[in-house]
């Protein structure tokens, strides 16, 4: 008979906890999801999307302007001058 009634008091305790943490889990996340989507934001991170896209025209115009570049190598409206060439040969071990 004893051991029945600390089995149910245990029972108890353990029904009386995990009510108190469902409650907890139901009630604060909408604070705490709340600011770290805030802490994100202002870390840059919160629109991904954007940015993509932003690293994606910036790549497209890196790519246009290395393409002009090298249209005026071929036709021969730019050229390099290297300045201060070595002539002393590598040292190879």
């Amino acid at each position: 008979m004893r051991s029945i009634k600390y089995l149910n008091t245990i029972l108890t305790v353990l029904t009386v906890l995990l009510a108190l943490q469902l409650w907890t889990t139901w009630t604060m996340p909408a604070a705490g999801w709340d600011h770290a989507q805030h802490a994100l934001a202002q870390d840059g991170l919160a629109n991904a999307g954007a940015q993509r896209k932003q690293l994606i025209d910036q790549t497209k115009a890196l790519t246009d302007k290395v393409d002009q570049l090298a249209n005026l190598f071929k036709t021969g409206k730019a050229r390099v001058q290297v300045e201060g060439l070595s002539t002393e040969k590598p040292a190879t071990n």
